[in-house]
């Protein structure tokens, strides 16, 4: 057990996304560790899919009627996933240029098929298009969940995002070296 709880790790740390690791064999459903550690890469995806602004990944995180705060961002609390698309693709992904996002201590609660959790996270927007070319927008603070597990699957049913502290500063346009570039 202590191995596999490494390789899951080590996985999930080096991008491994929760995918099978050399070595592993049989359904893992129930184990709790498991169900923690496909729950704890949730958000990580999450963050990745929003900076690459992949709507595609992030449908794919939340269940069907899964409920999206950002009421503390000026947004409606939207329900839905197609509520969920519309709310990224109109606004989210429209408001800034590009995005880097930062999430850590991920913090999960399984009771049965569900779960609770949060984590903490730092986001850092670039030439938001509400605060002008040449601004960089820093926020941290907390998201709280709801997960569910649906057809073998953990899925987020409720996220709420809530800053804590944020700032804006101007920089000089030569400063950003590449913004929404993949490698």
């Amino acid at each position: 057990m202590k191995r596999t709880f490494m390789s899951t790790c080590v996985a999930i740390l080096l991008g491994g996304g929760g995918h099978a690791i050399a070595g592993e064999t049989g359904d893992r459903a129930g184990d709790p560790l498991h169900s923690e550690m496909e729950i704890a890469r949730l958000p990580v995806s999450y963050a990745w899919a929003v900076d690459g602004k992949d709507i595609d990944e992030i449908m794919d995180l939340f269940a069907d009627d899964a409920v999206y705060d950002l009421s503390a961002y000026g947004y409606a609390n939207v329900v839905g996933r197609a509520a969920i698309r519309e709310l990224f693709t109109r606004s989210v992904f429209r408001a800034e240029q590009c995005s880097f996002s930062s999430i850590s201590n991920v913090r999960v609660k399984i009771q049965g098929s569900r779960a609770t959790g949060s984590d903490y996270f730092v986001h850092i927007g670039y030439n938001d298009r509400k605060l002008g070319e040449s601004t960089r927008h820093y926020v941290e603070g907390q998201h709280f969940y709801e997960f569910v597990r649906l057809a073998g699957k953990w899925k987020i049913s409720r996220m709420v995002g809530r800053p804590t502290f944020q700032a804006v500063e101007k920089f000089a346009p030569e400063s950003l070296m590449h913004c929404g570039q993949r490698s």
